[in-house]
C-alpha cells in the first residue's frame, strides 16, 4: 500500500485563451486512434483543450466516451459523394455524377444530388446514423458540384441526364445543356454567355435544393430529429471576386444556402487552393470576409466558423502557434470558432515531446496522462522509470495513458521518468524522429487532481 503519493513533473502548457481550440475534427480510422481504448483518445482530446467534436468514422462506444466526458460531439458527413463505396446499396453506380472526364482523378466517388435515388437513399443514412447514435449536431461537408476552377478542370460536372432533365425543367426555353468540349459549337460555354449564366444559377440551386430536403424535407432531419443541430458547410477561397468564382466553378452561394435552409451554425471550409500553400499566411480567415458579409446580410446573428487544414500534405504541416494565430484571426474576422482536419495529423505530432498533463492516484500505483500517444515499447519499459522509494512492478499502456503498478515504498514517492518516446508508427508522415520525453522529468503533486468542469454549450 501506498501511504502518500507524491508525482513530481514540469509542465510546459501552450497559452490559449477560452475562445481558443474549441473544436477539432477527427477521423477515428486513422492509424492514431487504432489499438487504444476510447478512454485515452478522450484523455488525449481534452489534455488539448478541444471541446467540440467533429467526428468522421465514428464507433459508438467513442461516441458515448465522448459524450460522458462532456463534449459536445457532431456527426461529420459528405454531401457530394464519398471516399469508399463499400457501404453503398446494390444499384449505386447509377448515381455517379457524369463529369467532363471519365475517371476518378482525385480519388473520389462524386455522386449526383440531382439524382432522387441518391437524394432520398442520402436523407435516410443521415437520420439512421444520428438516431442510432446520441449525435449533438451533423455537419453537412462539401455539399457541392466539382470543380475548381471551372469547366476547364477534367473533373467538372454533373451532366448526367437527371441534371439535364432538372435543368430543362428549370429553363423550358432551353434545348440542352452548355457544350463543355467543343469550342465551335453554338452552344459551347464561352459562346452562349446567356445559357451558361442559367446553367450556374441552376446549379447553385440544386445545391440549395439538396440541402433543404435533407435538413428540412418530408422525414429529413428537423423532422424526426429536432434537437439535433444542423450545420451547413461551403467553402472559402482567396481570389478577387471571390463569391462569383465560388458560384462559377462549385455551385456554391453561402447566403442562398443560409437563407433557405436556416442552421444552427455554418462553417466556412478553406478550399484547397489555400490550405495546400506551404506558407499559407496565418492572417488569411480575413480573406473570406465577402462570404462572411454576404451571409450576415441574410442571418446577421448565424454563428460561422472556419475549417482549415493542418497537415493533409508534408509541406503545409502547421505548427500549435499557427494554429493558435489563426484562431485569434478568425475571432476577429466574425467567427465563432475554428475547427481543424484533422487532430493527429498537425506538425505538432513532428515536433512535440510527451508532455505529462494530469495524474490520479490508483490502489496500487498511478494513472499517467500524457497530450500526445506514446510508443507503447517505451512506455512499458519499467527501466525508463526510477522511484525515490520502492519499484515498479510493471509498466501498462493505452495509447496517451500509462499505468505503473508500484510496491514496497514508503511514505512520499518521487517518480523520474526518461527514455519515453511517441508513437512515430501512428503519424501519417513518417519523415521525422520520434519525440522522446524530456530527460528526468519528475512529478510535484501531493494531492488528487481536480477533473475537468463540464464544457460550456457552445450554442
Amino acid at each position: 500500500m501506498l501511504d502518500r503519493f507524491v508525482l513530481i513533473f514540469l509542465v510546459l502548457v501552450c497559452p490559449v485563451t477560452a475562445w481558443a481550440a474549441r473544436s477539432i475534427t477527427v477521423d477515428a480510422s486513422f492509424s492514431y486512434y487504432r489499438d487504444r481504448s476510447e478512454e485515452s483518445i478522450v484523455e488525449e482530446l481534452k489534455a488539448n483543450n478541444y471541446r467540440d467534436i467533429r467526428l468522421i468514422s465514428g464507433q459508438p462506444k467513442l461516441i458515448k466516451a465522448l459524450k460522458d466526458a462532456g463534449f459536445r460531439v457532431w456527426y461529420l458527413t459528405f454531401m457530394n459523394g464519398t471516399y469508399s463505396t463499400s457501404g453503398l446499396p446494390e444499384g449505386w453506380d447509377k448515381w455517379q455524377m457524369k463529369l467532363r472526364k471519365s475517371g476518378k482523378p482525385d480519388g473520389f466517388t462524386y455522386l449526383c444530388f440531382n439524382n432522387p435515388e441518391y437524394r432520398e437513399w442520402k436523407r435516410t443514412q443521415i437520420v439512421s446514423a444520428l438516431t442510432s447514435d446520441p449525435y449533438d449536431g451533423v455537419d453537412l461537408v462539401e455539399p457541392y458540384f466539382p470543380s475548381h476552377p471551372g469547366p476547364s478542370s477534367p473533373l467538372y460536372g454533373c451532366m448526367c441526364d437527371h441534371c439535364r432533365d432538372a435543368f430543362k425543367k428549370m429553363y423550358p426555353d432551353t434545348t440542352d445543356l452548355p457544350d463543355f468540349s467543343d469550342s465551335k459549337s453554338a452552344l459551347f460555354w464561352k459562346t452562349d454567355k446567356a445559357l451558361y449564366e442559367k446553367w450556374i444559377g441552376f446549379r447553385v440551386s440544386s445545391v440549395v435544393s439538396y440541402l433543404d430536403a435533407i435538413v428540412n424535407g418530408k422525414d429529413g432531419i428537423r423532422q424526426k430529429l429536432p434537437k439535433v443541430k444542423v450545420a451547413t458547410w461551403s467553402l472559402g477561397l482567396d481570389v478577387a471576386d471571390q463569391i462569383a468564382k465560388l458560384r462559377e466553378a462549385e455551385g456554391l452561394d453561402a447566403a442562398a444556402i443560409v437563407k433557405r435552409v436556416k442552421p444552427d451554425v455554418h462553417v466556412i471550409q478553406t478550399h484547397w487552393p489555400d490550405w495546400t500553400k506551404a506558407n499559407l499566411s496565418s492572417k488569411y480567415p480575413a480573406k473570406y470576409k465577402p462570404v462572411i458579409d454576404s451571409i450576415r446580410e441574410v442571418s446577421p446573428l448565424l454563428p460561422l466558423i472556419l475549417q482549415t487544414d493542418i497537415g493533409s500534405l508534408m509541406d503545409m504541416r502547421r505548427s500549435r502557434s499557427w494554429l493558435e494565430e489563426v484562431e485569434k484571426r478568425a475571432k476577429q474576422a466574425g467567427f465563432e470558432s475554428v475547427t481543424s482536419y484533422e487532430y493527429s495529423i498537425g506538425r505538432y505530432m513532428y515536433t512535440e515531446s510527451p508532455r505529462l498533463v494530469k495524474k490520479e492516484i490508483l490502489p496500487d500505483g498511478v494513472k499517467l496522462v500524457f497530450h500526445k500517444r506514446l510508443d507503447s515499447f517505451t512506455a512499458t519499459n519499467i527501466s525508463n522509470y526510477t522511484l525515490n522509494t520502492g519499484r515498479v512492478d510493471y509498466a501498462r499502456s493505452d495509447g496517451n495513458i500509462v499505468r505503473l503498478s508500484i510496491s514496497g515504498s514508503e511514505g512520499e514517492v518521487e517518480v523520474t521518468m526518461s527514455g519515453i518516446s511517441d508513437d512515430e508508427s501512428r503519424r501519417l508522415f513518417h519523415d521525422k524522429a520520434a519525440c522522446v520525453i524530456d530527460d528526468n522529468t519528475r512529478t510535484d503533486l501531493d494531492a488528487e487532481q481536480e477533473e475537468d468542469s463540464d464544457f460550456d454549450d457552445p450554442f
